[in-house]
């Protein structure tokens, strides 16, 4: 099994072990995510590359009155995922897809969010425009970034991954870009990124 390939698109019986691990070793950046995204009553939240569900239930339990889509490129864990949040009901709903190619009309979305997968984005420009289309006029994008977090080439985002990132933010047209990088639990450090969907 080539886990590289499968952390970055889980696929088969491989890949349904590594949306296990990939459940309990992206926990706590999950946590740290969501409390970035602050989500208010009566939103509307996406999350790309939602892996197993973690972040789609962990968002379920804290805002309870958000309502949740999500896409995932891999069948694997979209099945993990609705197993996870079935007990929320038709609130959250997780399907396939990829960030570029967002089957939503424009400006659906209060919030966007992603842990781990925008550096699987292809192409990057092209989702990051898809982003902005869906989200509404002051909608937020929050993104967690791990170090070591798996590339489509197998490498890994790596210490600087902000420096390629954030330029192409402000081409796709985001404002209010802010970033840190911060220890995570797991070693190494995670990088948060928001931004904002300009008002007008």
């Amino acid at each position: 099994m080539d886990l590289k390939r499968q952390f970055a698109r889980p696929e088969g019986l491989g890949g349904s072990l590594v949306g296990r691990l990939m459940a309990v070793i992206n926990k706590s950046q999950v946590e740290d995510v969501v409390r970035e995204l602050a989500p208010a009553p009566g939103e509307r939240v996406l999350e790309i590359g939602f892996g197993p569900g973690i972040g789609l239930a962990t968002l379920a339990r804290a805002a309870p009155d958000v309502r949740i889509d999500g896409v995932d490129p891999s069948a694997e864990m979209v099945a993990a995922a609705r197993r996870r949040v079935r007990r929320h009901g038709a609130r959250v709903r997780p399907q396939e897809g990829t960030a570029a190619e967002l089957p939503w009309e424009d400006a659906v979305f209060d919030a966007v969010f992603a842990t781990n997968s925008v550096q699987l984005w292809q192409p990057l420009a092209a989702s990051l425009a898809e982003v902005r289309r869906v989200l509404r006029p002051g909608g937020r994008l929050v993104l967690g970034v791990l170090e070591r977090a798996v590339t489509p080439d197998g490498g890994s985002a790596g210490p600087y991954f902000d420096a390629g990132l954030l330029p192409e933010l402000r081409e796709a047209g985001f404002t209010g870009i802010e970033s840190r990088w911060q220890p995570s639990n797991l070693g190494g450090t995670e990088l948060l990124v928001r931004a904002v969907r300009p008002a007008s």
